[in-house]
């Protein structure tokens, strides 16, 4: 039964992964040849497919006098359907072995000198040491506070820009609906220079729409940036935490390839999404904790590097999820899914 799973999944996981290879093209500026080809093959391959089988239901219904006539127009099709998708699936293999390279991950090299993020302050205290925040906030290239966390950014610089090294403490962006928001924050960073953008619409979280206004403010500034990261600690509200999760995953729609980062004083966490996965790490984390959650609905997850590997295991709500695992003295973990899934590990002090 395990293999006969095993096998389901890897034909889900090489569908899944051609749907939103082709699905990442409305995120790039330009489209090349090949690619253009890729997309090509998916649709001829899919309306020919389709040609096919709708003779088939049509020879289905036929009556049985007819059945060979038509059956030999049928197999004719079928036939011409696979001889004029050879070529276009031998692209569109081609590409899919491409996009299933594994994606490498350096999540303990986020926040190093020379670093190219983008930086936002969620409505949370923040919990970091004030050389550590003001370390993670000075190596940003972009900053946005987000709404409730324009207070509390506000708060914590205050007074300290002398003091510990605090370069420019005004967020290049203020975004949300400004329900929480103090007049006085607003208006001081509006007038020091700071882009205050009210986005009221109630259908998305704050956070949520920050992204979209982040991602704007990117292409406008010609701004290439290689994470965006998040500081919100894990506090409070279960469904504010919960829709932070939701936000992680949904990203990749609005910020294309530039992954999401959800960082804690104390943890990190981000989305591995469908496909092959290299998580570098180092002897700062032996022994210490990481989790694998899935969202939404069950994935398959096959692991090397861990404390308690998968071998296509099943996590699930209502199941088995991987929490309270650990990393081992292995310098590199290795992770297949079919899904989405929550990467979470516990983080080392910041150099």
């Amino acid at each position: 039964m395990r293999n006969s799973q095993c096998r389901t999944t890897t034909v889900r996981l090489y569908i899944s992964q051609i749907f939103h290879q082709q699905k990442q093209y409305k995120h790039a500026a330009k489209i090349t040849s090949e690619e253009a080809a890729v997309s090509l093959s998916g649709y001829v391959y899919t309306i020919l497919s389709l040609l096919s089988l709708s003779v088939q239901i049509a020879v289905f219904r036929m009556h049985y006098n007819s059945r060979g006539r038509m059956k030999l127009v049928s197999d004719a099709l079928r036939l011409g359907c696979f001889l004029l998708s050879a070529p276009f699936k031998a692209v569109h293999w081609a590409s899919f072995k491409v996009a299933s390279d594994v994606i490498d991950w350096h999540p303990l090299e986020l926040l190093a000198k020379g670093s190219k993020y983008a930086l936002l302050i969620l409505n949370q205290p923040i919990e970091f040491t004030k050389s550590t925040a003001v370390m993670i906030w000075n190596r940003a290239s972009i900053r946005a506070t987000v709404d409730g966390g324009t207070n509390i950014w506000f708060k914590f610089s205050e007074g300290i820009e002398n003091e510990i090294g605090l370069s420019n403490p005004i967020p290049d962006l203020v975004t949300g609906d400004f329900d929480s928001a103090e007049t006085r924050c607003l208006k001081y960073y509006q007038e020091h220079g700071a882009k205050v953008i009210h986005t009221p619409d109630q259908d998305e979280t704050d956070f949520n729409k920050c992204i979209r206004e982040l991602s704007t403010e990117l292409v406008a500034r010609e701004l290439k940036v290689n994470a965006v990261i998040a500081v919100c600690e894990n506090t409070g509200r279960l469904d504010h935490i919960l829709s932070n999760l939701n936000t992680l995953q949904k990203a990749r729609d609005i910020l294309g390839s530039v992954p999401l980062y959800l960082l804690t004083h104390s943890s990190i966490s981000w989305v591995l999404h469908t496909g092959r996965h290299r998580i570098h790490v180092d002897d700062r984390v032996i022994d210490q904790h990481c989790g694998l959650i899935p969202l939404g609905q069950p994935a398959y997850v096959t692991s090397s590097g861990l404390k308690w590997d998968m071998d296509c295991l099943k996590l699930e709500f209502g199941g088995l999820i991987s929490t309270s695992n650990k990393f081992t003295d292995q310098a590199t973990v290795t992770l297949e899914t079919d899904r989405p899934i929550l990467f979470t590990m516990t983080l080392p002090p910041w150099k």
